[in-house]
């Protein structure tokens, strides 16, 4: 201490009279209580029936979910965050359309112990944040790295959120949509149309002067500059994803004149539509599973989406080194990606900031329920200029599959129901149907088992996955069983006590020994190296007790 900061220390002490300028510090309003990570959409329902006496605050990291909450309807779509109040809900929409698998992490947190009951996030608004994005990513590291971060850190961080989520909620309820967010909205919509600044002005009630400059401090780029970019994009996913002629890339961009299509494309591209795709392409993918396709192509991406499932393949397949983030942290890290200065992105179908990704680079997003995991890597082969490869690897899954019937036809005949259990601890249970990956696509296209008839039952197939509690997995079983074991020491006590249940004991492949231990990991990817393992896994299982009796 200093002899300045000493005397100060000393004089302070010894000055007669009250504490001047002491200021109240104004009551907790909230306490975090549990951390979840949502693993499908099944999990909102859930925890709405597990939490509905606390608060939650939804983070997507992946995917894309219908909700209804007493406001009306709200879509959450990867990046986005949205925040309920106790007692209230958020259901699940069950009606089937293009989405995508949803991960996420839910936050649940209560009223503090004091007299205020204060609600200052206003109702349900789905919320893009990076801020949020990255908070949320830390604060579950910190939770389960306490003994590194220490006890205050997970504290300090959701007070952070909620900080972020008041100012999203105060700006949200004095903030009127702009003109200049219509106006782009409009561009984006009507992209195929003629169209010029002088209308969009006159639309939206400002002069074209101040149009061009409040247009240009927005996006960084001239009115002209933003649609030509837009229209090329377009042209280049168009070359990327099919093979369209020029005059249908014309209709298809608002380019009536082929020839002038083909100068701006040049001028912005570099090179001529006819070349475009033969030209060698940096790849950024959100997904783990393009991720993992590209490997199995050959085509080391320019940087990834990899989880813990996929480092075996990496060290195989992707010997050269590239940057590797989780799906989490690449939801709103346009600046991660833009720096990246990728040719081409990959992910499912619907990403949030479609409109920003394409301002970046040309940006295929493929609609996961729509197609599945075959035509998904035809498409990954076309755009990297290796479909013959693609197909190739698809060739040998289909020769393996035939072999594979050809043994079963021999060994067993008639095939029976069969499932794949994911355990995931005290809560239960995932079980997939037949296009959602998870080895259940094998079981039931490849092999020709049929699913679980409660599944077919209840209509519950199409879903794609389900979550069924711990006390209800008899319910679901098969002829034959493929479960992965929890693997972690805090889950085992769901697996001992589903083992210890009379009505699982007593399940025809539980006493017949048709139950078979699978790795979630290896079941993980859909990917043709992914696949041939899963395929060549269960046969392996099938076989070695099929030879046993």
């Amino acid at each position: 201490m200093s002899n300045l900061d000493l005397n100060f220390h000393k004089s302070s002490l010894n000055t007669p009279g009250r504490l001047q300028q002491i200021t109240t510090v104004p009551p907790a309003l909230f306490r975090l209580c549990h951390l979840v990570q949502l693993h499908d959409r099944e999990a909102f329902s859930r925890i709405d029936e597990l939490w509905s006496s606390k608060h939650i605050l939804y983070v997507i990291t992946s995917g894309q979910a219908r909700l209804i909450s007493s406001n009306g309807q709200l879509m959450v779509n990867t990046g986005s965050a949205v925040v309920r109040q106790a007692g209230t809900l958020l259901q699940h929409e069950s009606k089937r359309g293009s989405l995508s698998p949803v991960q996420g992490i839910a936050v649940a947190f209560d009223f503090a112990d004091n007299e205020q009951k204060l609600w200052p996030f206003g109702h349900p608004v789905p919320i893009t944040s990076r801020l949020i994005a990255e908070l949320i990513s830390e604060l579950v590291l910190s939770n389960s790295k306490r003994n590194e971060s220490g006890p205050f850190k997970p504290h300090m961080l959701f007070y952070q959120l909620l900080d972020t989520l008041r100012d999203h909620a105060a700006r949200l309820a004095h903030e009127d949509h702009s003109w200049l967010d219509i106006v782009i909205a409009h561009i984006h919509e009507k992209v195929t149309h003629s169209f010029t600044r002088e209308q969009l002005a006159r639309e939206a009630n400002v002069s074209p002067e101040h149009f061009s400059r409040e247009f240009k401090k927005h996006t960084g780029l001239t009115f002209v500059e933003y649609v030509t970019r837009l229209r090329i994009r377009i042209a280049q996913e168009q070359l990327l994803f099919a093979n369209p002629t020029l005059q249908e890339l014309a209709q298809l961009t608002g380019y009536r004149d082929t020839f002038y299509l083909s100068r701006k494309f040049k001028q912005t591209v570099g090179c001529a539509p006819t070349l475009y795709r033969k030209t060698p392409k940096k790849i950024v993918s959100l997904t783990y599973n393009y991720t993992a396709s590209l490997l199995a192509l050959g085509h080391i991406p320019h940087m990834g989406a990899v989880a813990e499932w996929m480092e075996a393949k990496i060290i195989e397949y992707g010997p050269k080194p590239f940057k590797q983030y989780y799906e989490h942290e690449l939801i709103n890290r346009m600046d991660l990606i833009a720096d990246s200065h990728p040719d081409v992105i990959l992910g499912y179908a619907p990403h949030s900031g479609m409109d920003d990704l394409r301002q970046i680079a040309p940006t295929i997003l493929m609609p996961f329920e729509e197609l599945d995991w075959q035509e998904q890597f035809i498409h990954l082969g076309r755009i990297t200029g290796l479909e013959a490869k693609a197909r190739t690897l698809l060739e040998r899954y289909d020769t393996l599959q035939q072999e594979a019937n050809r043994t079963l036809d021999q060994m067993m005949g008639v095939r029976g129901s069969a499932v794949c259990i994911f355990m995931i601890g005290e809560s239960g249970a995932y079980i997939y149907g037949h296009g959602w990956g998870r080895a259940s696509h094998i079981l039931y296209h490849s092999l020709g088992f049929v699913p679980p008839a409660r599944m077919e039952k209840d209509g519950q197939l199409l879903t794609g996955y389900i979550h069924v509690p711990l006390t209800e997995i008899h319910l679901y079983a098969a002829d034959h069983i493929f479960i992965d074991y929890a693997r972690e020491s805090s889950e085992q006590n769901a697996v001992d006590k589903l083992f210890a249940q009379e009505s699982w004991n007593t399940l025809g492949a539980v006493r017949e020994g048709r139950l078979y231990e699978i790795d979630a990991d290896m079941f993980y990817g859909f990917d043709p190296i992914s696949v041939i393992e899963q395929l060549q896994h269960i046969m392996h299982k099938l076989t070695s007790h099929l030879s046993m009796h």
